[in-house]
């Protein structure tokens, strides 16, 4: 038998893997700060999560307009697709180990969905186009708390970013907008940090939900959500 090289055989290609966030050492460093003798006594978790998706500590400002803006893209409820995923997938007696990566696609495409759809606010920010798209803005039902909260941001964004950088107090965003918007403010463009940080804050909560779900309780599951009947053809 006659072994011919192949196309990836003929190519010339490093030896070695490149790292370019953790240093695999006994004590790992991230970036070159030592995780155990350094970053797990003095760092938070939040400073963590900079550090490994830009290579920098964040400063005060950047801490709390990052803490700001996880927070308010923490929250998805059973309702919305990631989440919902896992609840199946764990009623549905799926393995713990194949839960997070169910829950973990379906959070790429729902964050994929709305980056496509918040374009335009991005835009908006750079002062590219005049206004922020409709999906980003409050409407006129949205309730009192809402509106308190992006003044209260509006306020804040001028400490952290300076008044020239600061959001306009109007028009008020969304929540999930105003989180992206804090992200863009603080230098986070790229789809794909933008994706780890909107994943990294939602991860949690979403795991939570499907977690304190009973493996197999089909029964448990409204089978008639949302309502639907067959109709045969005559």
């Amino acid at each position: 038998m006659t072994i011919v090289d192949g196309i990836l055989d003929r190519l010339e290609t490093p030896a070695t893997l490149t790292a370019h966030v953790v240093d695999p050492r006994p004590d790992p460093r991230v970036h070159g700060y030592a995780v155990q003798a350094d970053l797990a006594r003095n760092i938070g978790v939040a400073d963590l999560g900079w550090l490994a998706l830009t290579g920098e500590l964040p400063d005060e400002h950047e801490r709390e307009a990052l803490g700001r803006a996880l927070w308010w893209l923490a929250p998805l409820h059973v309702g919305e697709a990631p989440v919902h995923a896992g609840v199946l997938a764990r009623i549905s007696g799926a393995p713990d180990e194949v839960v997070p990566a169910v829950v973990t696609v379906a959070l790429g495409q729902h964050i994929a969905a709305e980056l496509r759809a918040l374009a335009p606010m991005f835009a908006w920010l750079s002062g590219q186009v005049d206004e922020p798209p409709a999906v980003a803005v409050l409407g006129p039902d949205a309730a009192p708390a809402e509106r308190d909260a992006w003044a209260e941001l509006v306020a804040d964004s001028a400490r952290w970013f300076g008044r020239e950088r600061a959001f306009p107090a109007a028009p008020a965003l969304t929540r999930v907008a105003a989180a992206y918007a804090i992200l863009a403010r603080l230098g986070v463009g790229d789809p794909a940090r933008l994706h780890a940080f909107a994943t990294w804050a939602r991860l949690p909560l979403a795991l939570a939900e499907a977690a304190c779900t009973t493996p197999g309780a089909v029964l448990r599951y409204p089978l008639d959500l949302p309502a639907y009947r067959y109709y045969e053809d005559e």
